[in-house]
């Protein structure tokens, strides 16, 4: 789901998310292709605005292709494409029948080297790739996230390792964005991240100007940790958007184990929006392993908001390839 870069290898690593195990062909000396993917069915039931319970169902299913090739002076080319159904091919909350076929989630191509890595194409930007992936683990139920986080069109340098520290830049292009971008004759906008291995905390800090979101944009950053305590795996995450007219502010903890036959999750966050009342969001997670990258998922929210809006439950199948 998450581009190659040591940060996200490091993040999956420590969540555990159930990323598709792939096949793997090596078509000559120098070139090796992956296609890999999940079924991916969900249904949940919440309140809606009103409080009246309201149920939706949805396929989040993905098909996945990878390319490796040498390059000349011991780089390596590489490409990553994600398919998805448009819209969840299911019900939505409202209803309404959202099967409009599938899209291109995620294309990118990279080129690395002893120099780092520079990738060019469709992505999300460094604040999801670094911080609200850590709280992007559920499979049906979700947290609020930062607004400062887009899928877009992006051009990412990543630096190589050194010693346990790294950083990424990258310009946030316009295009290929569900949101439109503002009129003020900006082209781009800048994201920056970084982290450091403080064994036995993993650190995450980013910035993102939100120029292609709001032309009064004074950015947003987001900061990270990550551990281990025994067989508990914490991360912490505080978010800061001054992106939009309403400051955005959230402060999280979440938590997993495995517990035999699965995993236990329950994260908890505070969510301070201007101009509305802050709001503490639980949702709480278990998994339950059928085989080997197949599982099943039972999931229950507390959004603490108005009517109990949000709250409910949901429940997911897990079948990777």
């Amino acid at each position: 789901m998450m581009k190659k870069t040591t940060s996200a290898l490091a993040i999956a690593a420590l969540l555990g998310t159930g990323a598709a195990t792939a096949a793997t062909f090596q078509i000559n000396d120098t070139t090796t292709v992956g296609v890999g993917g999940a079924f991916y069915p969900f249904y949940g039931d919440v309140n809606d605005a009103n409080g009246d319970s309201s149920s939706f169902n949805g396929d989040a299913s993905r098909l996945i292709f990878t390319a490796e090739k040498a390059a000349v002076n011991g780089m390596t080319a590489s490409l990553y494409y994600q398919l998805r159904p448009q819209d969840g091919l299911g019900d939505g909350a409202d209803g309404s029948d959202d099967n409009n076929g599938v899209s291109t989630h995620v294309a990118h191509a990279t080129l690395s080297g002893d120099f780092g890595s520079v990738t060019y194409g469709k992505n999300d930007n460094l604040m999801y790739r670094y911080i609200d992936v850590l709280r992007d683990y559920n499979d049906t139920l979700v947290f609020t996230f930062s607004d400062a986080i887009q899928r877009r069109r992006v051009a990412t340098y990543a630096s190589p390792d050194f010693g346990g520290f790294g950083f990424e830049v990258e310009a946030e292009l316009e295009a290929d964005d569900s949101k439109t971008p503002v009129s003020d004759g900006s082209s781009s906008s800048f994201n920056a991240a970084a982290y450091a291995d403080l064994d036995p905390v993993r650190v995450h800090a980013t910035y993102t100007a939100g120029d292609l979101q709001d032309a009064d944009s004074d950015g947003a950053y987001g900061l990270a940790a990550v551990t281990s305590i025994n067989v508990v795996d914490l991360s912490a995450v505080y978010t800061n958007s001054q992106i939009n007219a309403d400051d955005q502010v959230i402060t999280g903890l979440y938590a997993s184990t495995d517990y035999g036959f699965g995993s236990l999750h329950l994260g908890a966050q505070e969510v301070d929006v201007d101009n509305a009342e802050s709001r503490t969001e639980v949702i709480g997670r278990v998994t339950y392993d059928i085989a080997d990258s197949v599982y099943t998922s039972l999931e229950y929210a507390s959004k603490d908001a108005d009517n109990d809006a949000g709250d409910g439950f949901g429940v997911a199948l897990w079948y990777g390839f």
